[in-house]
C-alpha cells in the first residue's frame, strides 16, 4: 500500500531580477523544457541548504 500526500499549496512570490539574468533563465528554459520556476524553486534550495536552514522534502509531510 503507498501512502500519497496532497500537493503542497504553493504561494506566488514577486521579485526583480536583471533583464540579462531574466532572459539567461528563460533561455535554458525553453532550451530544457523545464519551467523558470521549477528552476527557481531548485535554486532557493540550495541557497537553504548550503546556510543550513531546516527543509522539509518538497511535497512531504511534516516531521515530528
Amino acid at each position: 500500500m503507498t501512502i500519497s500526500h496532497p500537493a503542497p499549496r504553493l504561494t506566488s512570490v514577486v521579485f526583480r531580477l536583471t533583464r540579462d539574468r531574466l532572459e539567461a533563465l528563460k533561455s535554458l528554459s525553453r532550451s530544457t523544457r523545464i519551467r523558470q520556476s521549477e528552476y527557481l524553486r531548485e535554486a532557493i534550495a540550495d541557497v537553504l541548504a548550503k546556510h543550513g536552514a531546516p527543509l522539509l522534502p518538497f511535497g512531504g509531510p511534516p516531521q515530528a
